[in-house]
């Protein structure tokens, strides 16, 4: 019998944990009682382990292939672990587990530079080395190792060690979180996403491990790797050593392929994305900026070395000026082609249709907002081969046309002729079906999108927005603006919202008190809960702070 157990901030571990009145009050309490099909909800309240040798959170107990054990914040609640420990949360031998939802902050900043350095030789030390999600083999029987691991939708932030990783484990899915601020202060050369030494659960060839739709940054070694005693890593993103050639390992080469896609990885101290000595790894439409940050570090954005049979595809690399865009040392059979490439003094194992030196035209990226304006040139200058059929915030990538290069795909009109009128009157532009641009011009005016996924632009004057059905990007412009909402139409795309003059109107029968508002690094996800969770809109460069009810209309 499938149970659901629930876990809050004010439980009590005396409790059952059976009900959401009755709740549990640590996550390790729900995960020694959970069996196969299990649902453990975490409510909000910070959760923390007083001692830092130990987890906030030890996971041994497995699902089956049809019976995963699912970890989850509790709709509309934004459960915190606040980790000065070794994990905050441990995978060990375990497997059909999900992660799904959580907040992890890590001790750095109750660490100076100045400690860590005096401390770097100590290499039994939480408070510098913590982990943010470490999916590992068992501590007490080595050859019980993790498989079949999904964990998506979190943050983590601020450890000292590795932002999320993977050691000796196969069928890991990391998905959709948010890696930053991690790798520090450990000296083990830490990164934000990492696997290493993959392990052959079975004998399939296809993708087993994959890293998509993440959004990567600030991550850095301050601190010399022990071994190497020098900066070696605190990469966004790697995949390391998938020939298990280090360690004296006896797992063999890694027979299964790896994915990494649609990842925004920008500002680490390492490569953005780095495959060291593995091979059949799949690098595709990514967008990496400025990377490779630490001046000991041989720069590369997307980099290959030791490895074979690599394939970087669709990726917009921009890197320092001046500075190499890879690094591809002792690899064979890599390929990089149909990427765009700026400031990069050169690129090695280039194919014929890669872009050097034009505009990417990023919306923002001074705040994180790496998404395409109308004149990039990473729009439809991509190849279908590998690409994702969704991009980084799930909008649907062209079938008929060219993709776009990169993590987004312009929500731009396919159709020969847009909705376009620059008459200062007040207009009323109808986009109805297909996937529209309708700019209003200077007038108060309303945009209805329709069906497919519009682009709607107000410019000047007090506009009202309606994406309508599909996925859709409302951009108010100057103004007054109302931008409404839409439940169970696809998520909308809101760039431009300007706080205390812009207005959500919110859908029929969803109310302020039945939204969850959450931040999503320097961007802001409104969903309803009313039933379930149903995202609405995302809104570019803004702090989920600064959204309140005076925001929302009906």
């Amino acid at each position: 019998m499938v149970s659901i157990y629930y876990v809050s901030g004010i439980g009590n571990d005396t409790n059952d944990g059976l009900n959401p009145q009755n709740p549990l009050r640590t996550i390790q309490k729900a995960a020694d009682l959970t069996h196969p099909g299990d649902i453990v909800y975490v409510m909000n309240g910070v959760y923390t382990n007083d001692n830092p040798f130990d987890n906030i959170v030890t996971i041994k107990n497995s699902g089956t292939a049809d019976a995963w054990i699912t970890y989850q914040a509790y709709p509309g609640h934004t459960p915190k672990l606040e980790s000065k420990n070794w994990h905050g949360i441990s995978i060990q031998g375990a497997a059909y587990i999900i992660i799904d939802g959580f907040e992890i902050e890590g001790n750095n900043n109750n660490i100076t530079l100045q400690e860590a350095i005096a401390q770097q030789s100590d290499l039994n030390n939480p408070l510098t080395s913590g982990n943010g999600i470490g999916v590992d083999s068992s501590f007490t029987d080595n050859s019980l190792r993790s498989h079949h691991i999904i964990i998506r939708n979190n943050i983590v932030y601020n450890c000292g060690g590795g932002g999320i990783y993977s050691i000796y484990a196969d069928y890991v899915t990391v998905s959709n979180n948010i890696v930053h601020d991690n790798g520090w202060y450990a000296p083990y050369g830490c990164s934000g996403i990492s696997n290493y030494q993959n392990w052959n659960s079975d004998d399939n060839i296809d993708y087993k491990m994959i890293i998509q739709g993440n959004t990567v940054y600030d991550n850095q070694n301050l601190i010399p790797f022990y071994v190497e005693r020098a900066i070696t890593d605190g990469n966004g993103i790697i995949i390391d050593d998938s020939r298990n050639t280090q360690g004296k390992s006896d797992l063999g080469v890694y027979q299964g392929k790896t994915l990494v896609e649609n990842n925004v990885v920008y500002n680490n101290g390492g490569r953005g994305i780095h495959v060291y000595k593995s091979d059949l790894v799949d690098i595709v439409n990514n967008t990496t900026y400025q990377n490779s940050q630490h001046v000991d570090l041989t720069p590369g954005e997307i980099t290959a070395i030791d490895s074979s049979h690599v394939r970087v595809i669709n990726n917009i690399m921009v890197t320092e000026s001046g500075t190499p865009a890879n690094n591809t040392y002792g690899s064979t059979n890599v390929i990089y082609d149909y990427n765009l490439v700026v400031n990069a003094k050169f690129l090695s194992y280039s194919g014929t249709h890669n872009i050097f030196g034009n505009d990417p035209a990023f919306t923002n990226p001074s705040i994180g907002d790496f998404s395409l304006k109308e004149n990039s040139a990473a729009i439809n200058a991509g190849t279908h081969t590998l690409a994702a059929s969704k991009d980084i915030f799930g909008n649907s990538r062209s079938i008929e046309f060219g993709i776009d290069i990169g993590a987004f795909e312009t929500l731009v009109s396919y159709r020969s002729l847009s909705t376009k009128s620059t008459n200062p009157t007040n207009l009323t532009l109808n986009g109805k079906r297909g996937n529209d641009l309708l700019i209003g011009g200077d007038g108060n005016d309303r945009l209805v999108g329709g069906n497919g996924d519009d682009v709607l632009l107000g410019q000047d004057g007090n506009d009202q927005l309606r994406g309508g059905r599909g996925s859709d990007k409302l951009i108010g412009g100057l103004g007054c603006d109302l931008l409404f909402l839409n439940k169970g139409k696809g998520r909308d795309i809101v760039s431009h919202f300007e706080d205390t003059r812009d207005r959500f109107v919110l859908p029929y029968g969803v109310r302020f008190k039945t939204l969850e508002i959450r931040q999503m690094g320097h961007h802001t996800l409104i969903s309803s809960i009313s039933s379930g969770i149903d995202p609405l809109a995302l809104l570019i460069g803004v702090h989920a702070n600064n959204i309140t009810a005076v925001d929302f209309i009906k």
